[in-house]
């Protein structure tokens, strides 16, 4: 791309850039992340409202850095949230207890926090329309064909009769089932874990005292209970147990019974609500992107274990959103987008597998066993949320790895020396922007479609290596130069943008 001409913009003649099907997190996320950016877009959800219950409340660190980026307010989160500094594994007579303390350094989200997700999708939803898009429930929309510049959809809404209209793109974020995954012809495979019942509730704990800052998870022989405190002082309990018959629906009656077994027979359950059971299954659709209709959230995959769902799927509307905007904008071409899939399902993978083994650790016939590296050496064998890094992706550029600050990992809570102060990259790049960070003092004239923001004399607090680091707009390092000065660097930069624009 030498001239670096900008890519053809949607057809004029669509209704919208982009329509979200679905106002689950991941989809809500996507789409006030687009309109931040100032794409043209809306969502339709076919519930006419959302649905009620703490469901996932866990929010990892990197989806704490995502909701920043678009704006959600910390000091609203932490009011109405509850910080989890540890989590404790009991069984029989034995406790361990392991903190979650994720960077001490990090002023900002030290430890994952919990806020119940209901309330998450208010926030989201409130930032959608804050920036200007609007999210229509009650609304059911249906794929009706792909032409070459567009993707008409036919709109039902609760006034009647159906509404058409024309999307550049479509992002499917309509669950697991995916009605237009399915309108769209795309495969889907499934694993069901059977013999495996997972039910979930919110209830108030009685006859069991809980600090209001931990996790709690109870091991029994084929079965465990787990509890995270929430703000009002009820918890979000979550049991499993291995079961022939584990697609039977259970009462509130079959979740104490089973909860008292497992953790003491004197624990109650005070007012249970929301229940919620399915048999844990796994899912991948056989591709991310068709033509111009994209699967996002749990219509590309589905994890085993439920806690994975929520933040993976803001994190893959965090890697999707900088890359649709600069494709619906012209600014880059649309092979950019294949970067999406490939980066995120690698992920999702490695997630599946080791929900798998968290699954099995939790229904093992011998827990004292199969926690051993827990209760003896008070550290895990595998961690359920790990972090995500994308030294191998065509986006990425650099020759240093396995290293914080390298090329393909996430900086975004690193502090930066620069002349006017310290700052995080993710304070640095508030607006979503990419950011070039140059050590020398002389200053980079960097002009391209990308439109990055470019700070000179900064350095990275993690590096001791004297480099031109570029970060993606997700917090990502997308390239690390070897710092110089003048024409060579500014050209360096401009090539690995150009990389970038035409999709690596």
């Amino acid at each position: 791309m030498p001239d670096r001409a900008p890519y053809p913009h949607p057809s004029p003649d669509t209704d919208l850039d982009v329509l979200v099907i679905g106002a689950g997190p991941a989809g809500i996320a996507l789409a006030a992340d687009l309109a931040r950016y100032g794409v043209r877009c809306q969502v339709a959800e076919r519930r006419p409202d959302p649905r009620p219950g703490t469901r996932c409340p866990n929010l990892w660190r990197r989806t704490l850095y995502a909701y920043d980026r678009l704006g959600q307010s910390s000091d609203e989160l932490r009011a109405h949230g509850v910080p989890m500094r540890s989590k404790a594994f009991h069984v029989g007579d034995r406790t361990a207890e392991l903190s979650l303390l994720e960077d001490a350094d990090d002023q900002q989200w030290p430890y994952p926090l919990l806020v119940r997700q209901d309330r998450q999708e208010e926030y989201l939803t409130a930032l959608a329309r804050k920036h200007g898009c609007p999210v229509r429930r009650g609304v059911t929309a249906r794929i009706v064909a792909q032409e070459g510049s567009c993707v008409r959809v036919e709109l039902t809404t609760p006034e009647g009769g159906p509404e058409l209209l024309r999307a550049a793109w479509v992002v499917a974020a309509d669950g697991a089932q995916s009605p237009s995954r399915a309108a769209a012809g795309v495969d889907w495979q499934v694993l069901r874990h059977d013999g495996v019942a997972w039910w979930q509730v919110d209830a108030g704990i009685e006859g069991v005292k809980l600090p209001t800052d931990r996790e709690d998870l109870f091991h029994a022989p084929y079965s465990h209970v787990g509890m995270v405190p929430l703000a009002d002082g009820r918890h979000r309990v979550f049991l499993a147990s291995a079961t022939e018959d584990a697609t039977a629906r259970p009462s509130y009656e079959d979740v104490e019974r089973l909860f008292q077994a497992v953790v003491r027979p004197e624990a109650r359950l005070h007012e249970p609500r929301h229940l919620w059971w399915h048999t844990p299954v796994e899912g991948r659709a056989e591709r991310w992107l068709t033509g111009r209709v994209i699967f996002l959230g749990e219509a590309a995959r589905v994890f085993p274990m439920p806690v994975h769902g929520l933040n993976t799927g803001i994190q893959d509307a965090a890697n999707l959103a900088w890359k649709l905007a600069a494709v619906v904008q012209g600014r880059a071409s649309v092979r950019l987008l294949r970067t999406y899939e490939s980066e995120r399902r690698r992920v999702a993978e490695v997630l599946m597998e080791r929900g798998k083994r968290v699954l099995r650790a939790g229904v093992a016939a011998d827990p004292e066993a199969t926690l051993a590296p827990i209760l003896h050496e008070g550290s895990p064998r595998i961690r359920t949320e790990p972090a995500p890094t994308y030294e191998t992706s065509p986006l990425t550029q650099g020759t240093e790895r396995f290293a914080d600050g390298c090329a393909g990992h996430w900086i975004a809570s690193c502090p930066v020396h620069t002349p006017a102060g310290v700052w995080s990259v993710s304070t640095l790049q508030s607006q979503g922007q990419w950011l070039v960070l140059s050590p020398s003092r002389e200053p980079l004239n960097v002009t391209h479609p990308l439109n990055p923001r470019v700070v000179d004399g900064a350095q990275l607090a993690v590096c001791d290596r004297l480099m031109i680091t570029i970060v993606r707009p997700d917090g990502y390092v997308g390239a690390e130069i070897p710092c110089g000065t003048g024409r060579p660097a500014e050209r360096a930069v401009l090539d690995y943008l150009d990389r970038v624009a035409v999709g690596g």
